[in-house]
C-alpha cells in the first residue's frame, strides 16, 4: 500500500512498506512537524509575484509556523502558498517594504501592509481557496480583534481600555438593563432600561473604610480644569461636593453633612453645608428672587440685640436700635415716653376711651356748633356723629362712641360771630346719657329782666371728659 501525506507534508507509511528504511522517513516526518510547530522561516520576495509550496515528504520553507517576508519586491506583491488543497495556519511578519497579498486560490486574499504582523489561515478549498487574516499589532502589548470578542470568564486589563466608537455602550447585568452610552463630543448617559414602575437609575458612591471617624470624607465629586493653559490657581479643583461624617459612626449613628465647596483663587473650600439635622449654613450672602417662608419661630442673625428692629436702607435690611420717645422690650411691649404725643399728631376720632387706662382723664367728646339763622350744624368735632334741633335754644348732640353710662362732666359756652355780643347768653346741659348730650341756651327778655327766655345763639361749644 502506497504512502499518503498530511497538510504539512508528513508521510504516512503504507502498511508493509519501507522495510528497513522506515526510521529515515519517521525522522524526516518529525522534522516537518517541528518546523510546522516552531519553525521561523524567512521568505525572500522579488518582483510582484512569488509562490512557495509545501512538498509532500519534504521539510519545506512554506511549511514553517512563522513566515518572515523580506527581499526587495518591486511593488505591491502577491504571494501564493501552494498547494491550494492544504489547510494551514501561519503567523506572518511583513518586512518586505511593500504591501503583500497572500493567496491560495481564487477566494479572498489576506493583505498585509509593510511592518504588519498578522495571523492567517488557508482553508485549502482547492481552486477557490481563500486566505483570511486575523490582525494583531506589531507591539506585543496590543491585540486587535476585527470582529466581536466574547470573554466568558473575568478579563483583566493591565493598562488603558479604549472604546473607539462614538456610540460605544457598556452594558451591565445579565439582562444588560444598565447602560452607559457615549454621546459624541458631549459625555456619558447612564440609563436603567427597565420600563416598569419605580425603576430609577441609582449611582451610589461607597467607601470601603471600616471605622468612620468624625470629619471623614465618605464620598466626593470634584470639578477641575487640569489642562487650563494659565496654570497655578486655574488648574486646582474649582468646585466639589463632599459627604462628610459629623462624628464617629456607630450602630445608632451615621450623622453626615453635605459640604458644597467652591474656589475663587484657591483650592475649592466649603462655602455652604447642609447638616444631618437639616440646617443650612452659608458663609456668604443669599439672594432670594421669590418669597421666603419661615415655618419656625425664630430668625437669628449675627447682630441679635434686644429691642432692635429691621429697617431697610434702600439696599439692605439692617438691625437698628429704636431710639427717641419709643422703646420696644424683648417681649414686644412698646412704651411711649410721657408728653411725646401731641394733639396735632392724632387723627380725628382715632383715640377712644376703650383704648385708654381707666384712671386717665381726657376729652371724651367736643363739638363746635354753628346756629345763627339757619339749621344748626357741627363744624368741628371729636367723637360726635350728629346734632338734632329740638326747638329754639334746644339741641341734642349724638356721641359717636358711647360712654359706659351718663356719669360724665360736660360744659357749654356760646360764642358771638359778628362782634356785637348780642347773641351771648346763659347755657345749660339739660340732660345727658351714655350716647347724647342735650344743650339749652337762654338770655334775659326785654320785658322781664329777671326772667330768661330761650334763644338761638350764633353758636356754642360743648365738650365732656371721658369717664
Amino acid at each position: 500500500m502506497a504512502s499518503t501525506y498530511t497538510n504539512s507534508g508528513i508521510e504516512k507509511i503504507g502498511s508493509g512498506e519501507q522495510a528497513g528504511t522506515w526510521g529515515n522517513t519517521t525522522n524526516n516526518n518529525l522534522d516537518i512537524i517541528d518546523k510546522a510547530i516552531n519553525g521561523v522561516q524567512a521568505l525572500t520576495l522579488s518582483g510582484t509575484t512569488d509562490t512557495f509550496t509545501v512538498t509532500d515528504g519534504t521539510v519545506s520553507d512554506a511549511g514553517a509556523r512563522v513566515l518572515v517576508l523580506g527581499g526587495s519586491p518591486s511593488g505591491e506583491h502577491t504571494l501564493t502558498l501552494a498547494p491550494n488543497d492544504a489547510d494551514k495556519v501561519h503567523l506572518v511578519q511583513n518586512s518586505s517594504g511593500q504591501t503583500v497579498n497572500i493567496s491560495q486560490g481564487s477566494g479572498g486574499n489576506a493583505s498585509l501592509t509593510n511592518g504588519e504582523i498578522a495571523w492567517i489561515f488557508c482553508d485549502g478549498a482547492g481552486s477557490g481557496a481563500a486566505v483570511t487574516k486575523q490582525t494583531i499589532s506589531s507591539s506585543p502589548a496590543a491585540f486587535t480583534v476585527g470582529t466581536d470578542l466574547t470573554v466568558t470568564g473575568d478579563a483583566s486589563i493591565g493598562d488603558d481600555l479604549s472604546l473607539a466608537s462614538d456610540a460605544a455602550v457598556l452594558n451591565f447585568g445579565a439582562d444588560s438593563e444598565i447602560k452607559v452610552t457615549h454621546v459624541a463630543d458631549t459625555g456619558l448617559n447612564i440609563k436603567h432600561t427597565a420600563t416598569g414602575d419605580d425603576k430609577p437609575i441609582v449611582l451610589t458612591l461607597q467607601t470601603g473604610e471600616t471605622d468612620i471617624q468624625g470629619n471623614d470624607v465618605i464620598g466626593a465629586i470634584n470639578f477641575q480644569a487640569p489642562d487650563e493653559g494659565t496654570g497655578t490657581d486655574a488648574i486646582l479643583v474649582a468646585a466639589g461636593i463632599e459627604a462628610v461624617s459629623e462624628g464617629n459612626f456607630a450602630a445608632d449613628n451615621n450623622a453626615t453633612k453635605l459640604s458644597f465647596k467652591t474656589g475663587s483663587s484657591e483650592e475649592a473650600a466649603e462655602k455652604m453645608s447642609l447638616s444631618s439635622a437639616g440646617n443650612l449654613s452659608v458663609s456668604g450672602g443669599v439672594t432670594i428672587t421669590g418669597d421666603l417662608t419661615v415655618s419656625g419661630d425664630d430668625i437669628t442673625m449675627g447682630t441679635n440685640t434686644s429691642g432692635h428692629i429691621m429697617v431697610a436702607d434702600g439696599t439692605n435690611f439692617n438691625p437698628v436700635a429704636v431710639s427717641g420717645d419709643v422703646t420696644i422690650a424683648a417681649n414686644g411691649a412698646v412704651t411711649i415716653a410721657n408728653d411725646a404725643v401731641e394733639t396735632a399728631m392724632i387723627a380725628d376720632n382715632q383715640v377712644t376711651t376703650a383704648k385708654l387706662a381707666g384712671s386717665v382723664a381726657v376729652i371724651g367728646m367736643s363739638a363746635k356748633v354753628t346756629v345763627g339763622s339757619s339749621s344748626p350744624s357741627i363744624t368741628a368735632s371729636v367723637n360726635t356723629s350728629g346734632i338734632t334741633d329740638n326747638g329754639t335754644g334746644d339741641f341734642t348732640i349724638a356721641i359717636d362712641t358711647d360712654y359706659s353710662n351718663a356719669n360724665f362732666a360736660a360744659t357749654v359756652t356760646t360764642f358771638d360771630n359778628d362782634g356785637t355780643s348780642r347773641n351771648v347768653g346763659d347755657n345749660t346741659v339739660e340732660a345727658q346719657a351714655a350716647g347724647t348730650i342735650q344743650v339749652k341756651t337762654y338770655r334775659a327778655t326785654p320785658s322781664e329782666v329777671s326772667v330768661r327766655g330761650s334763644f338761638d345763639p350764633d353758636g356754642f361749644f360743648v365738650m365732656s371728659n371721658a369717664q
